[in-house]
């Protein structure tokens, strides 16, 4: 009877811990987008830039590459000069300008972007029990996906395929 009562007890204390983190922290619970400073960068002209930085962002589903549209994060809804990563063409050369230095996480591209990147998507494809998402940085595969920070000069390759390849 003693240890039905400690399970009990243990039990009510594990239950009310959990309807306190839901109250107190409903985001834990939610899988709302990162809040990165560089997403909220809007730059009238280059006078304003401290940081300039480029890097390469490829995209290969099934073997194809997409194209990275031009001016991506420039005279968009939310800014009418230039966010802090942003392309000029559809080369995937991404230009990473900011007015202090600050991290440039590759999901903060695809947020400015308004697509979707994450372990399990890229775009629309979502990856299942025979496709997956892979992402190498400058020839590495990395397990970082959208939290992958850009640095100067890195080669970023975000792959769709088959798990077999």
């Amino acid at each position: 009877m003693k240890m039905e009562s400690i399970l009990l007890v243990g039990a009510g204390v594990m239950t009310a811990a959990f309807v306190a983190v839901v109250i107190f922290s409903p985001n834990t619970l939610t899988d709302e987008p990162a809040d990165w400073e560089i997403v909220d960068v809007c730059l009238a002209g280059h006078n304003e830039i401290v940081a300039h930085d480029h890097a390469t962002l490829r995209i290969i589903i099934d073997g194809s590459e997409v194209a990275i549209p031009a001016n991506v994060g420039i005279d968009d809804s939310w800014c009418d000069g230039m966010r802090g990563i942003h392309t000029h063409d559809e080369t995937g050369k991404l230009h990473i300008e900011t007015p202090t230095q600050m991290n440039a996480p590759v999901g903060a591209f695809f947020e400015i972007w308004g697509e979707t990147f994450n372990e399990n998507q890229i775009l629309n494809q979502v990856a299942d029990e025979d496709s997956e998402v892979a992402m190498y940085v400058n020839g590495e595969l990395s397990d970082q996906y959208q939290n992958q920070v850009i640095h100067n000069n890195d080669i970023i390759e975000i792959h769709y395929r088959d798990r077999s390849d």
